[in-house]
């Protein structure tokens, strides 16, 4: 005869199995666990949360090594991949190890502990009673499974990196209000490039990035750049805004499934009103980022690089007036720093306005001698005149560069003083106390009035000529690029065409003219700014 308390228990365990069995999927499992970590807030579900999860399964199952996760603030991405996944996976698994990490010790401690307080709820242990935290272990940086597994928390930079983990969890490794700051970012990369990388190495650790945009060299666009990208990570990219021509698409058969330009992420939540309300908040660099998961408004933020126009493929160049050659140097030649950057300016007139056309550009790592040969050659070169780099045939002569302009710092000064010695009509430019940012301010006017021409592409009809597109890039993204070489040898070279009235700007009002100090002006530095 049955026992009554055998049967029993054995119903108990068929019917814990079968209600067990429902969270076999991520995203049921957060669907479950919403009440338990968020209280009385509502649930509303999107297609973004089946995707994340998707994803993070897939890591699960060791199908993706390396997962990095773009995605704007408030999408829940937190609580999915720092708080319940693990959470989850420990049900079947509750000997895994875990790290967290980010930009701030306190942050991760708050997800660790919203994962222990899932893990310890009357619900979880109904259903799975053989995930137990050891006893003793109750710490808010370190807290142990009986089974051996643990979960800790630190911040870039941080403790815990000596342990061998199963799961690298950085969410949100820089903080938004600090993304300006080259130090803060490259503390966070050489976190995780000499620390972070090499640990769980014996225990095939897996690693996932979640985090916001907030820079081209923030800690996403340092992984994007590896050369092993492609083939080590895979990248889910989600922006607030759908746009046709970044729509993410993975390698698991995931594609974005929005289908209008601007439709919105998450409506249920995020509705029109809402994002408006964001994004007027936010201002376009932060929009760009935050939101739109790429590091500066498309057509330029800061530089509106959409005001660039098209000397037409088929057009004989114009009469050039003027030829500038402008150069940013290097500090050093190592490849980790900005290159060396040349523009050179012809400038011309079409319906009686100056206008200035960008002949050339170029940007390498250069050591001091290669430099100086480079600039003397440049020199020598004539424009206009005849078939270089893709430029067309012009009716008037070719002319020669009329002034080189380098800028008096470091390797521009020695420069300036070697190529006058080869008779090189060189200047120095002094941008006094101003910085990158404010110089480029300044010639940004001249840039919005549609006085700057690329040179089209005799290949792609209505887009600038091969050898621009990085040129025109850097000064898109400026000042959140990874380099601001091109943008500084633009910046001062407009400013130079300005000041000499080689390029005019609208006169201003009169009573604003009233207000400028020109007594002052007249013995001040016609190069400084």
């Amino acid at each position: 005869m049955l026992d009554p308390k055998s049967v029993s228990a054995a119903i108990q365990g068929l019917q814990r199995f079968k209600n067990a069995n429902k969270y076999k999927r991520l995203v049921e499992f957060v669907r479950a666990a919403w009440p338990i970590i968020e209280g009385g807030n509502q649930y509303k579900h999107n297609w973004h949360i089946d995707a994340i999860c998707e994803h993070l399964e897939a890591v699960s199952r060791g199908e993706i090594s390396n997962l990095l996760i773009n995605i704007p603030p408030g999408c829940m991405k937190s609580l999915i991949v720092s708080v319940c996944w693990p959470a989850w996976e420990w049900k079947d698994n509750p000997e895994l190890r875990y790290l967290g990490a980010a930009y701030a010790e306190q942050l991760s401690i708050r997800d660790a502990m919203k994962t222990r307080l899932l893990v310890e709820s009357e619900w979880y242990q109904t259903l799975w009673p053989n995930v137990k935290m050891l006893e003793g272990s109750n710490t808010k940086l370190k807290y142990e499974t009986t089974k051996h597994g643990w979960r800790m928390s630190t911040s870039v930079g941080g403790r815990g990196t000596g342990e061998h983990m199963d799961r690298k969890i950085v969410d949100d490794p820089l903080n938004a209000k600090e993304a300006e700051s080259e130090a803060e970012r490259q503390q966070a990369l050489d976190w995780f490039d000499l620390t972070l990388t090499s640990r769980g190495a014996s225990r095939d650790a897996k690693t996932v990035v979640v985090m916001q945009r907030l820079h081209e060299k923030d800690l996403s666009g340092h992984i994007m750049a590896k050369t092993e990208f492609r083939d080590d990570w895979v990248h889910l990219m989600l922006p607030m805004r759908f746009e046709e021509n970044r729509r993410c698409s993975t390698r698991l058969g995931f594609v974005d499934p929005r289908k209008k330009e601007g439709e919105l992420l998450w409506p249920s939540l995020f509705d029109e009103k809402k994002v408006s309300k964001l994004e007027a908040g936010l201002g376009e660099y932060g929009v760009a980022g935050q939101l739109m998961q790429r590091p500066a408004p498309i057509g330029g933020g800061l530089l509106k690089t959409k005001c660039f126009k098209l000397w037409p493929k088929d057009e004989p160049l114009p009469d050039l007036l003027f030829v500038l050659q402008s150069y940013d140097c290097a500090t050093s030649e190592k490849t980790i720093n900005d290159p060396t950057a040349c523009t050179v300016w012809g400038v011309f007139e079409i319906g009686g306005k100056r206008n200035a056309l960008l002949l050339d550009c170029w940007s390498e790592h250069l050591n001091y001698p290669q430099l100086r040969t480079r600039v003397i050659d440049d020199w020598l070169a004539k424009y206009g005149g005849r078939m270089t780099r893709g430029i067309p045939q012009m009716l008037h002569p070719p002319r020669g560069v009329d002034l080189v302009i380098v800028e008096e710092k470091s390797a521009g000064i020695s420069l300036i003083q070697d190529i006058r010695r080869a008779n090189v009509a060189a200047i120095p430019y002094n941008p006094g106390r101003s910085d990158k940012v404010s110089r480029a301010v300044q010639a940004s006017p001249i840039l919005e009035l549609g006085s700057l021409w690329l040179l089209e592409s005799s290949i792609e009809p209505g887009k600038p000529i091969t050898w621009a597109r990085k040129f025109v890039h850097e000064l898109e993204l400026f000042p959140a690029a990874a380099h601001d070489d091109f943008t500084d040898s633009w910046s001062q070279a407009m400013i130079y065409l300005r000041d000499k009235a080689l390029l005019m700007l609208p006169e201003a009002p009169e009573q604003v003219q009233h207000e400028v100090d020109y007594h002052a002006q007249k013995h001040s530095n016609p190069y400084a700014i």
